[in-house]
């Protein structure tokens, strides 16, 4: 199975996804196709790289060429590992989504949270992405949850608490399986 995990940015997408990588136990650095930094977990791979205590990790430290090779990866990838997990933005296009969903074993997680809940995590977080390209951001993500082709096919989650993400991760773990 893949899972693809999107969101505005503070939903809790690295959250979540460092919090399923901890059980995961130990990893092997990889490189399965240039371009491609992932972590190996047994028979699930990660795409992106998670160092602890670094904010920006996983797919949005890949580069932007990946985008292009994106569905080469998961066509070469798929039938190596039992799994594979994806979240950021990097691969979270429309074309891409329908793609991975009409030809995979796939679900896709779209992670919402309320303005005050992104205002106070950017605050936290400390980040300083301007305004103008978070509107992109959620102007991407709300442009997914209703293009015609993907309605009833995301997993839209929200996860304004710690616990939502907590349960979230509960329910990847089970169709990890």
């Amino acid at each position: 199975m893949i899972i693809m995990i999107g969101g505005i940015p503070c939903s809790g997408k690295s959250t979540l996804m460092r919090s399923l990588i901890q059980e995961m136990g130990s990893h092997e650095d990889v490189e399965p196709m240039k371009l491609f930094p992932c972590q190996k977990h047994g028979d699930t791979l990660v795409i992106g790289r998670y160092p602890v205590e670094e904010t920006f990790g996983g797919t949005d430290r890949i580069s932007y060429g990946a985008i292009s090779k994106f569905r080469d990866f998961i066509n070469q990838e798929v039938p190596k590992h039992k799994h594979i997990i994806l979240e950021g933005d990097r691969f979270c296009r429309a074309k891409d989504i329908e793609w991975l969903l009409s030809e995979h074993d796939a679900k896709v997680y779209i992670l919402k949270v309320s303005p005050e809940v992104e205002s106070e995590r950017h605050t936290i977080r400390g980040d300083e992405q301007s305004e103008k390209w978070l509107q992109t951001r959620r102007t991407l993500i709300s442009n997914l949850q209703t293009n015609f082709l993907l309605m009833g096919e995301l997993e839209i989650r929200q996860t304004d608490t710690w616990d939502s993400i907590r349960e979230l991760k509960n329910e990847i773990k089970e169709n990890l399986i």
